[in-house]
């Protein structure tokens, strides 16, 4: 009897789990799941570049053999200069050797110059003589009235004439000389001043800025013996082909320094449309440089990460669609899916938004052909 109890107990447990899992699972509604996700239109991150600080004028000083040796350098490294201020003095020990031969050359022709002069000088003195003789036979023969006596004394100034007429070709022909002689003196001494001027030389800066001495440059004709850096600085950065066509000449840049954490602001100035040099291998993406303009306060060559802000508004494509030639998204409003024209232009390849829907916009971004105006949607947020 007991045994029989047993089993109807049993029994009746077993048929109310039966029944009470039937309504739980086949009575009860079940809650329906989310379909779309919901994003929230915002501005792009900013582009991040690295870049190096860079002086905005650079002079470089390479030694050049063919002034000679290097005398003395009179700046000392890091030391500040003005334009006009001598930064290398040379010393060409040929032209010296070349000045010292012409000196004596000048010598030479000066000496022969003096001669010439002296030369002159005697057969004035000649000419003189002849000339006072001939003065003297003249005037007795003008005197003279005896026939024979006067026929004498005209011989004889015919005589003293012809004297003055060949000391005169002597002055003449050394006055020539002469002339010749200081001809050469003159342009032995024009050639000694241009060896001269070849003994030393000088090279002077041709911007102010700081000067930046390399010992190294006396060895090595691929490096600068001296470079003169502007102290008004400016920021070198780089840029792939891919994001190339988002600098614009005048756009406005934060920049960073690396080391100091410190920040300021800049214009881009130009930018390279030719890419940089290959290190040789073709599947290297092209990069271009582009010049930052502003006030730098941080070191040569520090290295800066350049922050160029993307404003623009991009939306995903698969959440974009068009019909009867008009192309709107769904924006998720009150719970709800509004159907919202706007306007997009394709920018590489990306969405940007020009009009319709504005930052902080909650956009479906899997819609499907189900969806219509102003319905009740469930969504789940991926922001």
């Amino acid at each position: 009897m007991k045994s029989k109890k047993f089993k109807l107990v049993i029994g009746g447990i077993i048929i109310g789990v039966c029944i009470g899992s039937y309504f739980l699972f086949f009575s009860s509604p079940k809650k329906a799941e989310p379909s779309y996700n919901v994003f929230t239109l915002n501005q792009l991150d900013p582009l991040l570049l690295k870049g190096e600080v860079k002086a905005s004028q650079t002079e470089e000083i390479f030694y050049d053999q063919t002034l000679g040796t290097i005398g003395d350098i009179p700046v000392k490294h890091e030391q500040e200069v003005k334009n006009g201020d001598v930064l290398l003095n040379y010393l060409n020990s040929e032209a010296q050797s070349r000045a010292e031969q012409q000196q004596r050359t000048v010598n030479k022709s000066s000496l022969s110059a003096q001669q010439a002069a002296q030369n002159l000088s005697r057969a004035q003195a000649r000419y003189n003589e002849a000339q006072a003789s001939y003065n003297q036979a003249k005037a007795e023969l003008d005197r003279e009235v005896e026939p024979d006596k006067k026929e004498e004394l005209k011989g004889k100034a015919e005589q003293q004439k012809t004297e003055v007429t060949t000391t005169n070709n002597e002055v003449i022909q050394a006055q020539q000389a002469l002339d010749l002689a200081y001809t050469e003196v003159n342009d032995e001494s024009a050639a000694l001043e241009s060896e001269q001027g070849k003994v030393t030389s000088t090279v002077k800066a041709t911007i102010d800025g700081v000067a930046m001495v390399n010992e190294a440059g006396k060895k090595s004709l691929e490096q600068p013996l001296v470079q003169v850096l502007s102290k008004t600085k400016q920021i070198k950065g780089t840029v792939t082909e891919y994001d190339l066509s988002k600098l614009k000449a005048g756009q406005e840049v934060s920049v960073t320094s690396i080391g100091s954490n410190q920040t300021a602001t800049g214009k881009i100035g130009s930018i390279n449309q030719l890419p940089k040099s290959k290190n040789g291998s073709d599947s290297e993406i092209p990069t271009y440089e582009f010049i930052v303009d502003g006030d730098f306060p941080w070191a040569y060559g520090s290295s800066v990460q350049i922050s160029l802000p993307q404003p623009q508004l991009v939306v995903p494509e698969k959440s974009i669609l068009t019909k009867d030639d008009k192309t709107f998204v769904y924006v998720y409003k009150n719970g709800r899916a509004v159907k919202t024209d706007v306007k997009v232009k394709d920018v590489n390849g990306a969405k940007n938004v020009e009009s319709g829907v504005s930052k902080g916009t909650k956009i479906i971004g899997n819609p499907d052909d189900v969806l219509k105006d102003n319905t009740e949607v469930q969504v789940v947020e991926n922001d």
